[in-house]
């Protein structure tokens, strides 16, 4: 199973009558995240509650973890009718429920949540997404909410209204699918089409910090700056980026960017470059 450092939930709760709706072997792959630890990461103060509606209902806040807080987030399979899913952010005391509770009729969306639970990369798993107005909204498997414009996707452009909302989502939560054309298309194009660090980020995770530290001094000096010469950059927080205490950020990229006088594409691919250059000189000499 991968390391836990950047798993998105301090604690997860799958409740019985959730954990009956899926497979035996899913059921299986969820022990570890359920067992009697206390916490999977110390980096994030969110949990994650998977359950029923018709318990909450039946029992109350009774059938809750005791662990549950102002933090916990909730996947909420509605098995009860529409009039009574408006008492359930009241049984859970929540004042701002469109941040915290995404409630579905889908219960492959239990499924596909547990399955994201297993993936490399959580947030690569698509848990459920429908549209709204000019919005492709995805709940991904970290159970945030993506809004993704559909002007901004181009792979969609092919389609019209219609076909673009009859989309179907994979059982195992790997892509959406468009039947009109056939058109498959997972969490991180999705990303990647919106947000330009993205696949940075995952290119980046790939080499250790030790690597990413030196990449980023050799970088700097090459250029001929000092640890104070990245404007919107204290040179404390150089020193730590070069001294493997913290990792590079979109913003932090974007300052050295300003400062190498590049667009941020043409210093990632700096960085590429000279982490690259890091790795086969590891290997020759290995």
């Amino acid at each position: 199973m991968r390391p836990m450092t950047d798993f998105p939930f301090r604690r997860v709760h799958f409740s019985q009558a959730a954990l009956d709706v899926l497979p035996a072997a899913i059921r299986k792959s969820l022990k570890p995240f359920l067992s009697s630890r206390t916490d999977l990461t110390a980096d994030t103060p969110r949990s994650l509650v998977v359950m029923k509606a018709s318990e909450l209902v039946r029992e109350g806040t009774a059938c809750l973890p005791r662990w549950v807080d102002v933090e916990s987030t909730y996947l909420v399979l509605a098995d009860i009718p529409e009039a009574a899913l408006f008492r359930i952010p009241t049984i859970l005391r929540i004042h701002k429920p469109d941040q915290r509770i995404h409630v579905t009729r889908d219960a492959g969306a239990i499924k596909r949540q547990a399955i994201a639970l297993n993936r490399d990369r959580v947030l690569e798993g698509i848990v459920d997404a429908y549209i709204v107005e000019e919005d492709l909204c995805v709940v991904l498997g970290d159970m945030t909410i993506r809004r993704f414009p559909l002007d901004r996707l181009s792979f969609l452009s092919d389609l019209n209204e219609d076909a673009v909302g009859a989309f179907e989502i994979h059982s195992s939560g790997s892509f959406l699918r468009w039947p009109a054309t056939d058109l498959r298309v997972g969490a991180s194009q999705l990303l990647q089409a919106v947000d330009p660090m993205y696949l940075a980020d995952v290119a980046m995770e790939r080499y250790s910090m030790e690597k990413m530290s030196l990449a980023l001094r050799l970088l700097r000096e090459a250029e001929g700056l000092t640890q104070s010469g990245i404007g919107g950059l204290s040179d404390r927080h150089i020193r730590r980026l070069e001294n493997e205490e913290v990792r590079l950020t979109f913003d932090v990229a974007s300052k050295y960017a300003e400062a190498f006088g590049v667009p941020l594409d043409g210093f990632l691919e700096l960085l590429g470059r000279r982490l690259a250059s890091l790795e086969s000189a590891d290997t020759i000499t290995a």
